[in-house]
């Protein structure tokens, strides 16, 4: 968790009870679930693996279509055809290492794919240099954003916090009361304001 209970503790400058606590933790939980749906992609840095398929019109074309001027050759040979990398897009961006990726055609045996020849890493994901339609991809990779870094995804999770654990407080009173309390609740959640404070960080969707 990017945030722990003890910092929203030291926040708001209290001392939860054991019940408080537990509340704490998964308010804290949810708020970062929210942080990471809007921004798509994890505030902390973590492992992940996921599969991808190769588009089955992923096709190689001739050398003469773009790269060759077939006046130009006097060998008399065929140019030739040329297959593109592939781009495989991650979700779980910026990719900060990839530990492999193992390709699995429909026919035949898995092969680990090497990094340098058959693969190049960008923070987006990876281009596939050894790779044919319909092949399954498996790639097991380190990404994320380091939330540590970036103080205000901290900030906007305090703060959050805070609303929801004041309501929660006022609450309680309330029924402990027997009565209604004119205690206007607090905005839950993040605010739309807080929310475009950190779009910058947001994961534009490509795939």
């Amino acid at each position: 968790m990017l945030v722990s209970v003890d910092d929203l503790a030291t926040y708001m400058d209290i001392k939860f009870s054991n019940r408080q606590t537990r509340a704490a933790s998964f308010v804290l939980a949810g708020l970062q679930s929210e942080l990471e749906s809007y921004l798509r992609r994890p505030v902390e840095v973590g492992s992940f693996v996921e599969d991808h398929v190769i588009p089955p019109d992923y096709a190689s074309f001739p050398v003469s279509s773009h790269l060759y001027d077939v006046t130009l050759d006097t060998t008399g040979n065929p140019p030739g055809y040329v297959r593109p990398a592939v781009t495989v897009y991650m979700r779980n961006t910026p990719i900060t290492s990839v530990d492999s990726i193992i390709l699995s055609p429909s026919i035949g045996a898995s092969v680990a794919a090497n990094e340098g020849t058959e693969y190049i890493v960008h923070r987006y994901g990876v281009d596939l240099y050894r790779a044919l339609p319909n092949d399954k991809v498996t790639v097991s990779y380190t990404g994320g954003l380091e939330g540590e870094a970036i103080p205000v995804f901290k900030l906007l999770i305090l703060r959050a916090a805070t609303r929801e654990m004041q309501n929660m407080h006022d609450d309680v009173v309330g029924i402990k009361d027997l009565e209604t309390r004119n205690v206007a609740p607090l905005v839950t959640g993040f605010t739309e304001q807080e929310l475009q404070s950190v779009r910058r960080w947001r994961r534009v969707r490509i795939a």
